[in-house]
């Protein structure tokens, strides 16, 4: 009897297991996104009025300002507002959100997808994706408009009373409960000509994959745009995570708990300010820096004349042409046969002096070649203004964008 039950439970234990698989999902380390090809097309496209919104909103705001914002939570919004537009204001609407690709049902599909899957990626990570419609009571509203928004967007739908002073309490009750606190409030007074508010929440919170210690966070220096400084707490520690630099930028790529979604930092390289950077931001470029991200790992710090001249060569030769000799696709056979070798960094070291006498000179140069594995990156401080980004790693789909221009602002 006993070796009866014993039996049942392993063939138990391996259903669970290979119902597991099958669905594509490993207990505690949650599932991938999938995406149909259409839909990988209308991420990218949602990249790209991402990157569309934050330029025209970082080139309107002043160098001593933070910004923060979810393109996505605009697209639902404006997903859920298209199912009712015809005509011009459609095409306007699409050709804005960079819907004009794709079909109205394909656009609807997806957004669903995301609703329903996006919170069921990692279970270390927390995201509620909710919309909402509230029109005036006795205003007449298209039961179709209200059934394609119901479907496809889980939109809750509710008739109110606008001229009521709670309101805009409902409202701002329902997106306070949504967002965990963090926005208590979205609507003011409603004005008399208000017939409905289409409205969507994101809530997302999650940890670091690799955190940072507490007891060595300290006080340093964070250069303003003007060159000031302020002094702000710096987080550190020794951890992994995906990089890429070259003359434009330094990105860094830091995965939360499972990997399934991450924040990538962007901070100006060779002096340029964020403003800058961001104006020559698009699309390609950022699937560039995303695609060319490298594993590694070193000590980030993240808030938180006699003529000599030392510089690391490795972006600027890769940006010149040279990048396969920096990959796992170079070929250096010549230096040895069986191994897979690389170069791991290039460092320039130069020194002149000019006096009455005439001119001393003198250069050095390091090319350093190294196996596949992973290099340790040299201690990086974020200690400049910069761009940063919360992502889903798999579809790179973008959630949030913005930019620290102070740490030590608490709003705008």
């Amino acid at each position: 009897m006993k070796r009866r039950t014993l039996l049942l439970l392993l063939i138990l234990l391996f259903t669970g297991l290979a119902s597991c698989k099958k669905n594509g999902v490993v207990p505690s380390k949650g599932k991938d996104l999938v995406l149909t090809p259409a839909e990988l097309q209308k991420v990218a496209a949602d990249n790209a009025f991402s990157l569309k919104l934050f330029k025209k909103l970082d080139s309107a705001s002043t160098g001593n300002t933070n910004l923060f914002v979810s393109p996505l939570s605009v697209s639902f919004a404006f997903g859920m507002t298209s199912n009712g537009a015809n005509g011009q204001t459609l095409t306007a609407i699409r050709n804005t959100m960079d819907f004009n690709q794709f079909t109205q049902d394909l656009v609807n599909n997806y957004y669903d997808n995301l609703i329903t899957n996006l919170p069921k990626l990692d279970p270390l990570t927390t995201i509620n994706i909710a919309n909402s419609i509230w029109y005036r009571q006795g205003f007449s509203v298209l039961p179709a408009f209200l059934q394609t928004n119901s479907s496809y967007y889980h939109a809750k739908v509710q008739a109110l009373d606008f001229s009521s002073s709670s309101a805009p309490a409902t409202i701002n009750g329902w997106v306070n409960q949504q967002t965990n606190g963090k926005i208590p409030s979205i609507v003011g007074q409603i004005p008399a000509n208000a017939v409905m508010y289409l409205i969507n929440a994101i809530y997302f919170k999650s940890g670091w994959k690799e955190k940072f210690d507490p007891a060595k966070t300290a006080k340093r220096d964070f250069y303003l745009p003007d060159n000031s400084t302020v002094q702000t707490n710096f987080m550190d520690g020794k951890i992994g995570f995906n990089r890429f630099d070259n003359t434009e930028a330094h990105v860094f790529e830091l995965p939360y708990s499972n990997s399934k979604y991450s924040m990538v930092i962007v901070m100006p390289a060779n002096g340029q300010t964020v403003n800058q950077l961001a104006a020559g931001l698009d699309s390609a470029k950022w699937s560039s820096w995303m695609h060319n991200l490298a594993g590694g790992s070193a000590e980030l710090k993240l808030p938180k004349f006699t003529f000599s001249y030392n510089v690391d060569l490795n972006s600027t030769l890769r940006a010149l042409g040279m990048d396969i000799a920096f990959s796992d696709a170079a070929d250096f056979r010549g230096i040895n046969a069986t191994q897979q070798l690389l170069i791991t960094d290039v460092v320039h070291k130069a020194f002149i002096d000019v006096d009455e006498s005439g001119t001393t000179a003198a250069a050095a140069t390091s090319v350093e070649i190294g196996n596949g594995a992973p290099a340790q990156l040299p201690p990086t401080v974020i200690d400049h203004p910069f761009i940063f980004a919360i992502r889903e790693m798999k579809s790179g789909l973008i959630l949030f964008v913005g930019t620290v221009n102070n740490p030590l602002l608490t709003g705008n």
